[in-house]
């Protein structure tokens, strides 16, 4: 048994496809197919259901492909240890998220992390939530943070957190100066940023903008997060953000939370998550710690 045939069975499992394994691995197709198959004559069994229209694990796929890929993760942490080793490293952080994480929890969490552990190595990297799933998969990365839900079972939740999504303005915007709850009505004559990254927050969203289109000029402004928060900073319009997205900002006296009567809660759900296939070293579960004590105020679970 070679660890080349476990990687293409591991593959193939997850893509659901010879094809797409074969162009994952940078392989041909025919390669893909005698590396499962060799593998499949030594353990007397087919790993996959081959009769149907789809693709699907065998019984004894089923049973093995857990094995396969915790082999895969020692064959993988093997190496970053040798790596460690050679380079007189103590070990290394790596994970990824989206950028609005990354500018709120993770800035925080990594200058508590740096100054608890100056010589740990710290790759961080910005994907969207689909390539963290591969990139957790593929055991090049340890650790990924992202928006909920995660209905995915092959990773644990380490750390669930709840975080409230708030309306806000610039300081200067005729808003901020009220010094009271407003009417829903009142923030309609002006212009409405909708963003919406989170399930839950879109139809909110969608009935607000539509009623605020005046204020806007007619117009409805969908924008990523990144840029509704810059330019509600600048003073124009309004927004609704999650909490620890504006804590800076609102700290720093650039922005001003509101209060709207009757408004619904809105929140986030960020989750921070790992293969299980892959066991947390001692290095990754310091920063999993440390990020869920910089932000327990939003902690709703945690396993670390």
């Amino acid at each position: 048994m070679e660890l080349s045939q476990l990687e293409a069975f591991e593959r193939v499992a997850r893509e659901g496809s010879f094809t797409r394994a074969a162009d994952a691995l940078g392989l041909t197709q025919p390669a893909v197919s005698t590396r499962v198959s060799t593998l499949e004559s030594e353990l007397n069994g087919s790993l996959f259901d081959r009769s149907g229209r789809q693709l699907v694990l065998s019984p004894l796929g089923e049973r093995f492909l857990p094995y396969a890929q915790r082999m895969l993760a020692v064959m993988t942490e093997s190496l970053n240890m040798v790596r460690n080793f050679h380079s007189n490293r103590l070990g290394e952080i790596r994970m990824a998220a989206p950028t609005p994480l990354l500018l709120s929890f993770l800035m925080e969490t990594l200058a508590a992390f740096r100054s608890a552990h100056p010589t740990i190595d710290v790759l961080i990297r910005e994907r969207n939530k689909t390539a963290i799933y591969d990139l957790l998969l593929d055991h090049t990365l340890t650790l990924g943070f992202v928006n909920g839900p995660v209905f995915d079972k092959r990773f644990h939740h380490l750390a669930t957190f709840r975080d409230p999504i708030l309306p806000v303005v610039g300081a200067k915007h005729p808003l901020a100066a009220l010094g009271r709850s407003v009417a829903i009505e009142e923030i309609y004559t002006y212009t409405i940023y909708r963003v919406s990254m989170f399930p839950h927050m879109t139809a909110f969203m969608d009935d607000l903008v539509e009623h605020a289109r005046m204020g806007s000029g007619g117009a409805v402004i969908a924008l990523p997060m990144v840029m509704a928060r810059e330019l509600v900073m600048t003073g124009e319009g309004v927004t609704f953000l999650p909490q620890s997205y504006i804590k800076q900002p609102i700290e720093r006296g650039l922005l001003t939370p509101l209060s709207i009567d009757n408004m619904p809660e809105l929140y986030s759900e960020p989750i921070l998550i790992a293969a299980k296939s892959r066991k947390l070293d001692a290095v990754h579960t310091l920063f999993c710690e440390i990020l869920v004590k910089s932000w327990r105020h939003l902690l709703v679970k945690t396993v670390v």
